[in-house]
């Protein structure tokens, strides 16, 4: 009787075990879809002002995907269940952080000009005098010149994709031109710190 007891069990065991995998199916395509929602509603320009923030979550919504397809429907959900969430976050920080880097590279476009001139007027100083000046020697002035050479030409293809909205790029490359300038102004014994890259004009040395 026993064993015919456990044979009867079986098919509602089957059943319920069915309903259950269906359930997490269900939920599992629901979270998935919802992530993926909320990504493709995030302002267009959010890749080009926070692509740090936006493609972890492009990520997540993809690694749901791939985990819902084969049929690891627990962890498609842990992947995707807070993703909606956390687009609501970037969409609503992105304003503020669009404004920042305006402000940032507003300041740049009239500090590195300035910064280029100084080292240009610097370099022909030392032209004219013939002598390198107490502290410099040939490989920083070589370095300088290239400096200026380089950022020289550089600087307005930044500009340009910063006017484009292209903002996180253009700030990365403008940091990267900001060191090296920053590296020749020190060694030509110009203002280096963060008063030559204020948007405020420097009294002359």
């Amino acid at each position: 009787m026993q064993t015919l007891r456990s044979w009867l069990r079986l098919p509602a065991l089957a059943l319920a075990f069915a309903a259950a995998c269906a359930s997490a199916k269900g939920r599992a395509e629901a979270d998935v879809a919802a992530a993926e929602r909320a990504v493709a509603a995030l302002p267009a320009d959010a890749v080009k002002v926070v692509p740090d923030q936006v493609s972890p979550l492009a990520d997540l919504v993809n690694q749901g995907k791939d985990q819902l397809a084969k049929g690891d429907y627990g962890a498609a959900s842990a992947s995707a269940r807070e993703v909606p969430a956390k687009a609501k976050l970037v969409a609503d920080s992105l304003p503020l952080r669009k404004a920042a880097l305006v402000a940032a590279m507003d300041t740049l476009g009239i500090a590195m000009p300035r910064n280029l001139a100084a080292i240009k007027a610097k370099l022909d100083t030392i032209a004219m005098s013939k002598r390198l000046p107490r502290g410099l020697d040939e490989q920083e002035l070589q370095e300088a010149k290239d400096t200026y050479a380089a950022v020289s030409a550089e600087w307005p293809e930044v500009m340009k994709a910063a006017q484009a909205g292209e903002l996180a790029s253009a700030m990365s490359q403008a940091q990267a031109l900001k060191n090296r300038v920053s590296h020749s102004l020190l060694a030509l014994g110009l203002v280096s710190d963060e008063r030559a890259w204020s948007n405020v004009t420097l009294p002359p040395r």
